[in-house]
């Protein structure tokens, strides 16, 4: 009888073991372009979860219980940053402490653009990216190794205890991985260069804009580290994730091509508020100038008054709103300027959710602006 019982008590060992070995992990993603990438890299294994639906704004959300939920049964934490999701700083630091967090903005592989001031959509010469979308292979020198992992976006709230400010070396990291010993930790002291320039209206953390994933290339580098993270909490289904990001990043390499040569290049155009430019230097054209900085901060008289010089001067076609946000002053402009109105959405509040809805959000965007030219 003994033995019976022990040989019960070794099986039913072994049963939740290998329960615990195939326990699929817990992924959250904050905006739907992200939540594409991470379902896409996840395509096959488990589906992660997405805090921000619908046409909510990240500027200006609130968390349910429902959410909170998700981030305290989280293993990973996948977000743009604080500059963006500034509701997520205390959430994270509390309900999902325990997780591994994935700040984008704090990789190194990711190309980052300072905010733009009002004035610098008056220079319409100024294009960052004239000759790369020949092969785009060329981007080492602005930091994008899609094979190289050195720099990892991880908030140092899941064990990191003995990192320091400068964050240049972290070899002891606990990443096995040779090439994964560069780890751009966001340890949430804030940014040491941010940049208090009122201009900004109300960006308050650092100096860069936080709409990264528009740029296509930056999107590349985020699904390789998406890779990598999910490869170390799930080592069962490494090769599941290798094999579905190489796919994704093809799939992104054909989606830069796509758009590079579909897209006018002679497009006048005004935006509601000055999300685009990580779309506008990967694919070589400019807004004639947004109406604002901070879609939470609404343009004043003088704004007006610039963008309809601006509209007269540039023979501006199209003025686009966004889905998140009132239309009102659009479609006063709009009235008065005699000029189009249409839908620019960064965040692809109507297309479903999946691994498809990064390239349809690039598509669509694409497709708007061709449309006005």
């Amino acid at each position: 009888m003994n033995l019976i019982k022990k040989s019960i008590l070794f099986g039913t060992a072994l049963l939740f073991s290998s329960f615990s070995a195939i326990a699929e992990i817990k992924v959250v993603t904050t905006i739907k372009p992200i939540h594409s990438l991470v379902s896409g890299v996840m395509d096959g294994v488990s589906n992660p979860s997405l805090i921000i639906e619908g046409s909510n704004s990240p500027h200006n959300f609130s968390l349910k219980p429902s959410h909170a939920k998700m981030l305290e049964e989280a293993d990973i934490v996948f977000w743009i940053g604080e500059d963006l999701e500034s509701f997520m700083e205390k959430p994270l630091n509390s309900l999902a402490k325990n997780a591994v967090q994935i700040s984008f903005m704090d990789l190194k592989s990711i190309e980052k653009l300072k905010f733009r001031e009002m004035s610098d959509h008056d220079d319409h010469d100024d294009h960052g990216h004239e000759d790369e979308h020949e092969g785009h292979d060329d981007h080492d020198d602005d930091g994008h190794k899609d094979d190289d992992h050195d720099d990892h976006g991880h908030d140092d709230h899941h064990g990191h205890e003995d990192e320091h400010e400068g964050h240049d070396d972290h070899d002891d990291d606990g990443h096995k991985d040779d090439d994964h010993d560069d780890h751009g930790h966001d340890d949430h002291h804030g940014h040491e260069d941010e940049d208090d320039d009122s201009n900004h209206e109300g960006h308050n953390h650092g100096e860069f804009d936080a709409h990264i994933w528009l740029d296509p290339v930056n999107a590349k580098a985020m699904v390789s580290e998406i890779a990598h993270e999910l490869s170390e909490l799930d080592p069962s289904n490494k090769s599941n994730y290798e094999k579905n990001a190489e796919k994704m990043i093809s799939s992104l390499d054909d989606l830069i091509e796509r758009v590079s040569t579909t897209i006018p290049k002679n497009s006048s155009f005004i935006v509601f508020h000055d999300a685009y430019q990580y779309f506008e230097n990967r694919f070589n054209i400019k807004a004639a100038g947004a109406l604002t900085l901070n879609p939470e901060v609404l343009p004043g008289a003088k704004q007006i008054a610039e963008i309809q010089e601006i509209i007269e001067h540039d023979s501006v076609k199209c003025i686009f709103s966004e889905p998140q946000y009132n239309p009102k002053i659009i479609e006063m402009l709009s009235a008065d300027m005699k000029v189009l109105t249409s839908v620019l959405d960064p965040l692809g509040a109507n297309i479903e959710a999946g691994p498809e809805m990064y390239n349809d959000l690039i598509l669509e965007i694409a497709s708007s602006l061709k449309d006005c030219s």
